[in-house]
C-alpha cells in the first residue's frame, strides 16, 4: 500500500520511499489520492498541502515540499515536478 510505502514526513516536507515489503510501483493518482486523505486526517490538517493535480497525469509539489528521486522510481502513470 502507498502509505506503508511510502514515508511523508509532514514536518520536515519531504517525501521518501521505504518499502515494508512489496516493492510495487503505484500510479501517481493513488499517490496523490492517499496524500490527500492522509491531509483530512485532523492530526496533520495543520500542515501545507504538498501536492496538487494539474491534469489527470500531471503532479506539482508546492509549498516547499520535495521528493526523493528513489521514491518517484516506484510512481508511474504520470509526472511529479516541482518548481523553485
Amino acid at each position: 500500500m502507498v502509505k506503508d510505502d511510502f514515508v511523508i514526513d509532514f514536518e520536515n516536507k519531504k517525501i521518501s520511499y521505504n518499502p515494508k515489503g512489496s516493492k510495487a510501483s503505484y500510479t501517481m493518482r493513488e499517490f496523490y489520492s492517499v496524500i490527500q486523505d492522509l491531509l483530512d486526517d485532523p492530526n496533520n490538517m495543520q500542515y501545507d498541502t504538498p501536492i496538487v493535480a494539474k491534469s489527470p497525469t500531471l503532479f506539482k509539489l508546492i509549498n516547499g515540499w520535495v521528493i526523493d528521486e528513489e521514491a518517484k522510481k516506484h510512481l508511474k502513470g504520470g509526472r511529479i515536478y516541482t518548481t523553485k
